[in-house]
């Protein structure tokens, strides 16, 4: 070969290496920028309040997952508080799997995950044919427990899509089918509207609400007069009497005391669930928030602290009701509260296995409470 050409074929032969030397340092570059994140060291919970991070944890690893992980990095929420955390994933996790989002979503944290999926859900479809869709959706829960945590979430996303206009709030939960429907998505505006008084709700961006005050605590139960509207107003209202008291349960348990006659118990009962949450359902703290109250309403305080247990682990609760009950010592507030548990189990659980499980860890002489 003439010198000339071997020099050009010489010189053909290291453009191309150099070429395909960075054809392969630019797509092994692609790679690196395209590669899925590590999830093996992954936080959750420190992820949740950043939109970029944790919808790639989600696109990886989808919402069972990643609420599994959440729940186990909250010690079963006795670290903190794992319901907001959820509620931003089922928000995310609309976004990317849609109506999926509710299959792959579960009652853990309190059901926040199907909670945020709801607000999602509402803020993209809106209120139109709401009874029809969300027919649609919580339909497919097979327990009470499911439909309700589903229609809690509804009053939690109309009222964030409605940019927390109460009134209307309420007209739109009155469309749903029927009064269990539409008392759970009372209860879940009422609960969103605090929610977001504290700074802690659905709605993006600068979200406010005109719908608490603070020089009164009973607002904006005060305006209603339908009854089941105040039952779920007040079954809420302690949040805010809480926040207007700086945590002061001794004060909230006068407050209560100020309600309407008919709803002091209803107010006690929402006492108890804020004692749950404040304490992070530990049964020792229920009872010593409970003790602050007057022996009249105990049984309401106890009632409303257990089902903040049961509600948060839903389909997946075990003893932790239970203890509750072993630690309660007045024979009549025991009994109410194991009978208030047996009356939960067949909304909770699909077989009968599970239930005779929880009923077996009953103190045996109010075993016979779950022979229905």
């Amino acid at each position: 070969m003439p010198k000339k050409e071997k020099a050009g074929f010489l010189l053909f032969l290291l453009l191309g290496t150099a070429f395909l030397l960075l054809t392969d340092f630019f797509l092994l570059d692609q790679k690196k920028a395209y590669a899925p994140p590590d999830t093996s060291n992954l936080k959750i919970s420190q992820i949740t309040g950043d939109d970029k991070k944790l919808t790639a944890a989600l696109q990886q690893l989808g919402i069972r997952k990643t609420m599994e992980i959440l729940l186990a990095e909250s010690a079963g929420g006795s670290n903190f508080d794992c319901h907001q955390q959820a509620h931003k994933i089922g928000r995310i996790g609309y976004h990317i799997f849609k109506a999926e989002a509710f299959r792959q979503s579960d009652a853990s944290c309190h059901s926040g995950a199907y909670h945020g999926a709801m607000e999602t859900f509402l803020n993209e479809q809106g209120t139109e044919n709401l009874a029809s869709n969300i027919d649609k959706i919580c339909k497919d829960f097979d327990t009470s427990f499911g439909q309700f945590e589903c229609l809690h979430g509804v009053g939690h996303g109309v009222l964030a899509y409605l940019d927390y206009d109460l009134q209307q709030t309420v007209d739109e939960c009155k469309k749903l089918n029927g009064s269990f429907a539409q008392n759970s998505c009372f209860g879940g505006m009422f609960m969103e509207n605090i929610l977001t008084a504290q700074g802690l709700g659905a709605g993006t961006g600068d979200h406010t609400t005109n719908w608490v005050k603070q020089d009164d605590p009973h607002f904006p139960c005060s305006i209603f007069d339908q009854e089941d509207i105040l039952v779920q107003c007040y079954q809420m209202q302690t949040s805010w009497m809480l926040t207007l008291s700086k945590y002061s349960f001794e004060k909230v348990a006068a407050e209560c005391q100020n309600a309407p006659k008919s709803l002091i118990s209803t107010c006690f009962r929402s006492y108890g669930r804020d004692a749950a949450g404040t304490v992070l359902r530990n049964p020792s703290g229920i009872i010593e928030k409970c003790s602050l109250v007057a022996d009249t309403y105990l049984n309401e305080c106890i009632r409303g602290a257990q089902n903040v247990i049961i509600d948060f682990w839903g389909p997946n609760l075990q003893n932790q009701a239970t203890e509750l009950c072993k630690m309660v010592t007045k024979d009549d507030v025991k009994n109410a509260c194991y009978s208030n548990l047996a009356s939960r189990l067949p909304g909770l659980f699909e077989s009968d296995p599970k239930i005779y499980s929880i009923c077996n860890s009953f103190e045996p002489k109010y075993r016979q409470l779950c022979e229905w």
